[in-house]
């Protein structure tokens, strides 16, 4: 790769970073409703593995530590989100390796399906350090269900709406 590639990647994944928080600051109020998880898978998508291991890891990190208006979560739930956030973007490049030759259905379908398994996978990684942080396994993990289903839900909707875009950006990048 050349050093015009690898700035080009720097940047981009810059701006996929600073996205992935900007979208999610709008809509705060909203409970579990939120873009960051797609920004950071197609960062994976568009950029690669390992890029998009990184801007899952930096934006949750940045997003976690400094911008978020709850404070600083405890440690165990910090790094669900972190390691969450990694594997998002990981998958997103490896979604990156679909046939060509997928119908447009079926990329939608395939990538909804992405958001699907990607945000449950989130979400019990982050309620399981979340009853351990509270030291109560079934209450928390009861009381999580409704807000994963929106979650995971909102998220499926998001993948599938937002494929297009994804894939268009996809053709017009050339890193």
């Amino acid at each position: 790769m050349n050093a015009y590639a690898s700035a080009r990647k720097l940047a981009l994944s810059g701006v996929l970073v600073a996205l992935a928080i900007v979208l999610k600051l709008p809509i705060l109020s909203v409970p579990n409703v939120e873009f960051f998880t797609f920004v950071v898978f197609s960062s994976g998508f568009l950029l690669g593995t390992l890029e998009g291991c990184l801007v899952g890891i930096i934006s949750m990190s940045l997003y976690t530590s400094i911008i978020t208006p709850y404070g600083l979560p405890p440690l165990p739930i910090a790094f669900a989100q972190v390691f969450s956030m990694a594997l998002i973007g990981i998958a997103g490049g490896i979604s990156r390796m679909l046939p060509t030759s997928f119908p447009k259905r079926l990329k939608f379908l395939t990538i909804g399906l992405f958001g699907l398994g990607l945000t449950l996978i989130y979400d019990l990684l982050t309620n399981l350090a979340t009853a351990y942080v509270m030291g109560q396994f079934v209450p928390v993990m009861i009381s999580a269900i409704p807000f994963a289903l929106i979650h995971i839900l909102s998220n499926v909707a998001i993948f599938v709406v937002l494929t297009p875009v994804l894939l268009k950006l996809s053709t017009m990048l050339t890193i």
